[in-house]
């Protein structure tokens, strides 16, 4: 199983799922597959993971509500400053369906192991709480792009207008 150093996440409409593609150290693109009802699942575990971190705060919800706000910002900035093409995937590449997620979480952030249905279909991300959010910020944009319901998503995360027309009018290859 390998880290992936960088990866690109966006909604494919043929496929009517989300593709992950994972640059290997080695330069090797490895693609996955999240079908909606995992996805939703994956969100609901993480959300109530960072959601932990303030439940004893009066107003939660607008203190997560803002950090996550901060990280898209920062996403933002950092897409603006040092641009980075997407990870594309090759012609043939090596892809799975993700059956399973294993997440570990710690207090600086979460790892996730993507497993399909064979045991050498694995893939593992590192994210740091930052990295997540930001991660979060993205799905919850292909979520917007495919037009599935954001039942999964919690309240703080829900879109405003201008994050859903930002969603529409932005190309579909986020990262």
């Amino acid at each position: 199983m390998t880290l992936a150093q960088r990866f690109t996440t966006e909604y494919v409409d043929f496929e009517d799922r989300i593709r992950v593609s994972h640059q290997l150290d080695s330069g090797e693109v490895v693609v996955t597959w999240l079908t909606r009802r995992l996805t939703d699942r994956l969100v609901a575990h993480l959300t109530t993971w960072l959601e932990k971190e303030t439940e004893q705060i009066p107003r939660a919800d607008v203190v997560q509500s803002f950090a996550q706000e901060a990280a898209a910002l920062k996403l933002a900035q950092a897409a603006a400053t040092q641009p980075q093409a997407a990870v594309q995937p090759p012609p043939l590449p090596v892809a799975w369906l993700v059956r399973e997620i294993d997440i570990n979480t710690e207090t600086a952030g979460v790892g996730l192991q993507l497993r399909g249905a064979s045991p050498h279909e694995k893939q593992q991300l590192g994210l740091s709480r930052l990295q997540l959010r930001q991660w979060l910020n993205i799905i919850r944009s292909q979520y917007l792009l495919a037009q599935w319901l954001l039942s999964a998503w919690p309240d703080w995360l829900q879109p405003n207008e201008a994050s859903c027309v930002s969603a529409q009018a932005s190309g579909p290859a986020l990262h």
